[in-house]
């Protein structure tokens, strides 16, 4: 799994700078200019970023969590490997001595990727404000999520049933549910609130706790395979289920 760590911070570099050679082609096309030496970086780039995929889709294969998450629709090798690559649930130690966070409860899984709550709210950037989440693995979760949408697996079936919960609240409430074009202006500018809310706000909301609910079940069964103790039932305690949703009651395959 070291292996598999290092792999993954090479591919998240190799990444953003295969983006960065395709963002300055664009602008070269805009201008009618084409540098050769932009274009050979980036066929470098993206064969060596293929082959780092190609191995952490290989490595993954021995970890723990494998036998569960290759069963869940929407679930590519390389997306989760970038998730796992990035989280420790164990204590693990620099070469100076320094102890690297770690998730040792789902909860903290959550705030680490980014998905905790602070003051009842999701936490955001702050200017000057240091972040008390990994920005990347935010981001490779968010990105899992859009793939559990697309494959409309059992997981995008729960992302349904939240927002259908989450609509009904607002409506018990009196909120109404509009797209983001039709919110009244506050202080000039289209914005929430006065009885109104948009509908992608709706979206991220369920979207939100799909992705927190697979996390829950990644690192249950990550716990399981390793021998990890866990804390249960998760489900109740943290997402606010009437009913304990197993790993096992997410998979398709």
């Amino acid at each position: 799994m070291k292996t598999l760590n290092t792999l993954v911070d090479a591919t998240l570099a190799i990444e953003k700078l295969r983006v960065a050679s395709e963002v300055r082609q664009s602008h070269l096309r805009l201008q009618n200019k084409i540098d050769h030496e932009t274009d050979e970086l980036h066929s470098r780039l993206v064969d060596l970023e293929k082959y780092v995929d190609g191995r952490i889709a290989l490595l993954i294969q021995a970890h723990p969590a494998y036998p569960w998450f290759r069963l869940v629709k929407g679930i590519g090798l390389e997306n989760v490997a970038k998730i796992i690559g990035l989280v420790r649930i164990e204590p693990e130690y620099k070469e100076d001595g320094t102890e690297m966070p770690y998730a040792d409860t789902i909860s903290a899984l959550w705030s680490f990727a980014g998905y905790g709550v602070e003051n009842g709210k999701a936490p955001k950037r702050k200017a000057g404000d240091k972040l008390l989440y990994n920005s990347q693995l935010r981001s490779m979760c968010w990105r899992v999520g859009g793939s559990l949408m697309k494959a409309k697996g059992k997981f995008y079936d729960y992302y349904l049933t939240q927002k259908e919960c989450y609509a009904i609240r607002f409506q018990n409430e009196g909120i109404k549910i509009v797209p983001a074009i039709q919110l009244p202006k506050i202080d000039g500018k289209k914005q929430e609130g006065n009885g109104f809310i948009s509908e992608g706000h709706i979206h991220n909301m369920a979207l939100r706790k799909m992705i927190k609910l697979f996390l829950a079940c990644l690192w249950l069964k990550w716990r399981e395979g390793a021998g990890l103790p866990i804390t249960a039932p998760y489900a109740i305690d943290q997402l606010k289920h009437n009913h304990y949703i197993k790993p096992e009651e997410m998979i398709d395959r």
